[in-house]
């Protein structure tokens, strides 16, 4: 997640915590008729809490982003079902939104306790699995673990994917249906980025503690059905439709209740944080699908209240969409001015200008190249390499 400010900028004096921060609350909440709020803690940069979603019917619960794999996770999962009246073997249905590990990391052991369906769009993947022995860890082996990787969590780039270029589903409803089933890795490191230069090797030990945790605290979640744009789920006594959005990940899911006009929002939209829009493995052009799909859930027909994956549910989807836009288009101009003052630039010289410098890195960088890569596409800006480099110059 990005909302960052430039150094210097008067804007970036201390702000209160934004909601998609505070922590997670034990509290279960009715938020809509049938569809429950549960809070699970997540020790991810930036972030609090992760809300997991109960769908109610007849058959027990569907859960939607079942928190990040480990003991305390699964902890609270169990016991925010339990004081919603429910036990692990009522779920019949886990929904993913995306392939960020807060959000898919529970699934595979929920699903196969439960013996539940697990949903994802046809996109989605994930970037952890276990060792080479597959050997099952202890719950103290575990809870050490956990606490390393708790530790070290502000040093893993968590929001970048790594792959080939898929220029089609820059367009996400005219993908086809090669593009959607590609094998897409991840890479939270990498020996070259696609802007050329900057290395990211590996971390030292204790910040690899981090992936060996996810590693062996992580059962792999294999779905069973793999949705795509338009397809419908009868879920909660009702009719959701699937809503591919893309940007924030490449097989970013919301799910819609048109009679409702509840949206299931995902990171896609968040009420007071921008999501992190990466430049790497999302498309050609990450920020146009992006912002293509916002408008596409903007135009929802009935739309009305959005319920994010974190922070507090919403009542105006249209008007944060629109303010999620704007974001973008100053970041764009912000860009632009700082292009003019730089002259020809790299990805890592333009990031240097636009973010804190506690925030440098491959993940600023990933969302200036985002950025700078829809310019070009756009016919706002050019590039070109020297010595390696990707350079830029913003009309």
């Amino acid at each position: 997640m990005t909302d960052l400010r430039r150094p210097g900028d008067p804007a970036s004096a201390p702000r209160p915590k934004k909601q998609e921060q505070e922590p997670a609350s034990t509290d279960v909440v009715e938020v809509a008729p049938g569809v429950l709020r549960m809070q699970l803690p997540i020790w991810m940069p930036g972030l609090g809490h992760v809300n997991m979603y109960g769908l109610v019917d007849e058959r027990g619960i569907a859960v939607v982003d079942p928190g990040l794999p480990g003991p305390s996770s699964w902890k609270a999962l169990k016991q925010r079902l339990h004081d919603a009246g429910f036990r692990t073997k009522d779920v019949h249905t886990v929904i993913v939104t995306h392939s960020h590990p807060d959000h898919f990391g529970g699934a595979g052991r929920l699903a196969k306790e439960a013996g539940a369906e697990l949903i994802t769009h046809a996109a989605f993947t994930t970037w952890l699995s276990y060792g080479k022995d597959r050997r099952p860890v202890s719950e103290r082996e575990a809870i050490e673990l956990e606490r390393h990787a708790a530790a070290a969590a502000q040093a893993l780039d968590l929001g970048v994917l790594g792959d080939d270029d898929h220029d089609r589903l820059a367009d996400p409803l005219r993908a086809d249906e090669d593009d959607l089933d590609r094998n897409l890795g991840s890479v939270a490191w990498a020996d070259k980025t696609p802007w050329g230069g900057t290395k990211h090797p590996r971390p030292a030990f204790h910040k690899r503690m981090v992936m060996r945790a996810m590693r062996l605290l992580f059962t792999p979640p294999h779905p069973t059905r793999r949705v795509r744009h338009g397809d419908v789920l009868q879920l909660g006594g009702r009719e959701w439709v699937a809503i591919h959005t893309p940007g924030h990940t490449l097989d970013h899911l919301c799910v819609y209740d048109p009679d409702s006009g509840i949206l299931l929002s995902g990171d896609h939209v968040l009420p007071t944080i921008t999501p992190h829009v990466s430049g790497v493995g999302n498309g050609a052009d990450s920020l146009k699908s992006y912002i293509a799909t916002l408008d596409l859930v903007a135009r929802l027909d009935g739309i009305s209240t959005g319920l994010p994956a974190h922070g507090h549910p919403f009542d105006d989807v249209p008007g944060r969409v629109d303010a999620i836009k704007r974001h973008h288009e100053e970041r764009m101009e912000q860009i632009r001015t700082v292009s003019h003052a730089l002259g020809p630039a790299t990805v890592v010289a333009v990031s240097h200008e636009i973010f804190p410098q506690k925030h440098w890195g491959v993940m600023a960088e990933s969302e200036t190249f985002a950025h700078l890569e829809h310019l070009v596409l756009g016919g706002r800006a050019e590039r070109w390499e020297e010595h390696g480099h990707l350079l830029y110059r913003v009309a």
